[in-house]
């Protein structure tokens, strides 16, 4: 059964139209500088609150993670601290990939989280480009296959995207089979750089959500949404 986890924002809690649905399987596509990581931490503040455990596999360090997050008001230390989070590093001091093993990424990663089901909630993936670079169609499809399986099961699983990580042959099936997909960007209005959050698919949300909204990701209030009429003034 789906529940819905309020993600700590009430300006973002209201445009999704009340919180993360829980379990789902969640993209977050948009290029860099679009915000994709703080949003993904806003929704990981609101399931670490709830008292679930997070698996986050992302290409920093795990103290640059803790301190990047800390930077813009999420202060992930404590659950850290307590193991209700784990911080999986891609990026290894001292190790270089070379394509063959840079291949084999996906499906390792793909059972590692298979094999952390009972001690983990949700999986957010930071993003997804380091793993699908030298990756082909089958093991991507594969990969998506699993995280529903998980998802059936009771776990969530949250991944951030570049544009261009999915190839575009498969890019429509895989949007498809997930239950949300939001698409960040940037633009400016009226000379006031903002990011953008557009809401392509939202099933599972408990009211009706907004189609999008803009917002700015502040050093001290963490994620503001910025209503139209003051991003025109």
């Amino acid at each position: 059964m789906t529940q819905i986890i309020p993600c700590g924002n009430e300006e973002v809690d209201r445009a999704i139209g009340g919180g993360v649905p829980f379990p789902c399987l969640m993209i977050l596509e948009g290029g860099h500088g679009t915000g994709k990581s703080a949003m993904t931490a806003q929704f990981m503040k609101g399931i670490l609150d709830a008292k679930k455990n997070v698996l986050c596999i992302t290409e920093n360090t795990v103290k640059e993670y803790i301190e990047n997050m800390k930077s813009i008001t999420f202060n992930f230390s404590n659950a850290f601290l307590q193991n209700r989070l784990t911080i999986l590093p891609l990026h290894m001091y001292g190790v270089k990939w070379t394509k063959e093993q840079s291949a084999f990424l996906l499906p390792v990663i793909g059972k590692y989280i298979g094999n952390s089901f009972k001690e983990t909630n949700c999986v957010v993936i930071d993003s997804l480009t380091l793993l699908t670079v030298f990756a082909d169609a089958s093991q991507i499809l594969d990969f998506f296959t699993q995280c529903k399986y998980l998802v059936a099961n009771g776990m969530s699983v949250i991944i951030t995207t570049h544009p261009d990580d999915i190839p575009a042959d498969i890019a429509q099936r895989v949007k498809g089979s997930v239950d949300c997909y939001l698409q960040l960007g940037s633009t400016n209005v009226a000379g006031k750089d903002v990011k953008t959050l557009k809401v392509i698919k939202l099933i599972g949300s408990k009211d009706a959500s907004e189609s999008g909204f803009a917002f700015e990701v502040d050093m001290t209030f963490g994620i503001k949404i910025v209503p139209i009429s003051m991003a025109n003034a």
